[in-house]
């Protein structure tokens, strides 16, 4: 779907995206700091008012229990005795007052002297008169006070009060000087939070490659518009298995009609490999299969982040003419290599010939022609009569000469048969016997210990199998080079080698095939190939 470039332009901010991300972080910084510091404020007030409260009523307790205020309290005169007890016990405490009163709100005690024996101020005194003990915040004589007030009693009879205040200036004083330890504190944790914010929209900045929102639709675009266009099809998935992403050329190769983003791998694209890919990490290149009739090509890899498999991505392109072409181009340079190697062979019997002429041994000569002639016709006989395929006959005639050059002696199973027209074509067949006779030979050759060199062959082409097996008489392998020959660019032959039973293999097993090798160290290997001959299923 394109995309208008004019309305990104419109519809593009003239703020940045590091500046909106960093203006906002600030923003919530800011509110949040200051709800932080309203709350602590509050809660510091509360508590400091409690603890006051608290130790002003525990005065009022102990001034109440003293003797002397008990046994003078509501009595005429009782101020004498009663004051200087309770300006000791003031000074040495810090309250701002401790005021004795009897049960008419008389004062018998006062930090200032001149309002003892008037009526205590205040209006909160009521429930102490009525034997309560309690701590209320009011406002007295010398301010706004946290007052706490106990009953004092005389031989079970309450006889007045005693009222305990510490005024709330100090502590106000006290909580400006912590507002503003706290105000700088809170500055400090801005600045700090900003410094925070301003790396934060960096990061994310950088995360986003530099770009801005508007710049990554623009390439987001741009991607989809190429996923869409590329001749492979491709197939992504996240790390739960489900499709994530098709293009429309995997639509059609799979030939799914509805969106499948959403959906289990596994219900789009039943017997998918893509599960195995997640689930081992390992990337699965260039294996050929059948798909609904049609050879593809398929690569899948796993998609990490921070070394944990997130997803997984399949690309697959229908092959069926590149690989026949292929295929056709290896058959000929089989061919090739077979027609060269009875070339040469007929020169060198051609010079022998002219050889045994040029020295009048004529009889020897005719001898040698027919003796030649028959085992060549002895050859071609079998092949025609027991390997119906053109191709295969060629190739085996070619490798029949090469080994007779080579002093390695080729024996063809004379039980083999294979029918023309089967299945797996011509090319298919050319490349796996003449690759397999290939390496047997190369492996019966580097033979120097005086061991007959050996080639054997047979071919049986019966109900819906094709069986080939290809042995040699070579030095064989370990069970641990055995177990690596059909990987990807592992040989024993040196460097630049190692692909050709890795792409037999896949040749073999993209037709629903199956190829296996036994070995004996020092005595040589047995090559088996089994190829379906009838149509297999997609």
């Amino acid at each position: 779907m394109p995309i208008s470039f004019k309305k990104l332009r419109e519809g593009r901010s003239p703020l940045k995206i590091r500046t909106k991300i960093a203006l906002l972080g600030i923003a919530f910084w800011c509110v949040g700091l200051l709800t932080v510091g309203l709350f602590l404020g509050g809660a510091m007030m509360e508590q400091f008012e409690k603890r006051l409260g608290e130790n002003a009523k525990n005065i009022a307790l102990s001034v109440s229990e003293i003797p002397d205020v008990q046994q003078f309290a509501g009595k005429p005169g009782g101020e004498k005795m009663i004051q200087p007890i309770a300006e000791r016990i003031r000074r040495k405490t810090g309250a701002e007052y401790v005021v004795v009163f009897d049960m008419n709100g008389i004062r018998y005690s006062h930090p200032v002297p001149e309002r003892i024996g008037k009526a205590f101020v205040g209006g909160d005194e009521g429930l102490v008169l009525h034997g309560e003990t309690y701590v209320s915040k009011a406002i007295g004589t010398l301010g706004p006070s946290m007052r706490a007030f106990t009953p004092v009693f005389r031989n079970g009879e309450q006889v007045g009060a005693v009222a305990v205040g510490i005024l709330l200036r100090d502590v106000q004083r006290s909580l400006g000087v912590l507002n503003r330890f706290l105000m700088t504190a809170l500055l400090l944790g801005l600045l700090v939070g900003a410094c925070g914010v301003a790396y934060l929209a960096w990061n994310i900045k950088r995360a986003m490659g530099g770009m801005e929102p508007f710049e990554i639709v623009r390439v987001t675009r741009e991607l989809d518009g190429i996923i869409e266009s590329v001749p492979e099809g491709i197939v992504a998935v996240d790390g739960n298995g489900r499709v994530s992403l098709m293009n429309s050329t995997a639509h059609a190769l799979l030939n799914v009609r509805t969106d499948p983003r959403g959906k289990s791998v596994e219900d789009v694209i039943p017997n998918t490999r893509l599960p195995v890919v997640l689930r081992t990490g390992k990337a699965e290149l260039g294996q050929e299969q059948l798909l609904k009739g049609s050879r593809i090509l398929t690569s899948r890899l796993p998609i990490v982040s921070d070394g944990r498999v997130v997803g997984a991505i399949a690309s697959f392109r229908d092959m069926s003419e590149a690989i026949a072409l292929a295929e056709e181009l290896t058959g000929v340079k089989r061919y090739v290599e077979a027609l060269r190697a009875r070339n040469h062979e007929f020169l060198n019997r051609l010079q022998a010939i002219s050889g045994l002429i040029q020295l009048g041994e004529h009889d020897r000569a005719v001898a040698f022609i027919s003796s030649v002639m028959e085992s060549h016709q002895s050859l071609v006989s079998f092949i025609a009569r027991r390997i119906k395929n053109p191709a295969v006959g060629g190739i085996l005639l070619g490798k029949s000469s090469r080994c007779r050059e080579l002093g390695v002696r080729f024996e063809i199973d004379p039980d083999s048969t294979l029918e023309s027209g089967t299945t797996p074509g011509d090319q298919i067949l050319v490349t796996v016997i003449g690759n397999l006779l290939d390496n047997a030979v190369d492996a019966v050759v580097a033979r120097s210990d005086g061991e007959v060199r050996k080639v054997e062959f047979s071919v049986f082409d019966e109900s819906h199998t094709i069986l080939i097996s290809v042995r040699d008489s070579g030095e064989g392998m370990t069970d641990d080079v055995r177990d690596r020959i059909f990987e990807p660019g592992f040989s024993t032959k040196g460097k630049e080698r190692g692909y050709g039973l890795f792409n037999l293999r896949n040749a073999v097993e993209s037709i629903g095939g199956d190829v296996s090798a036994s070995c004996i160290p020092g005595k040589g290997c047995e090559f088996v190939v089994c190829l379906p001959n009838r149509e297999g299923n997609p």
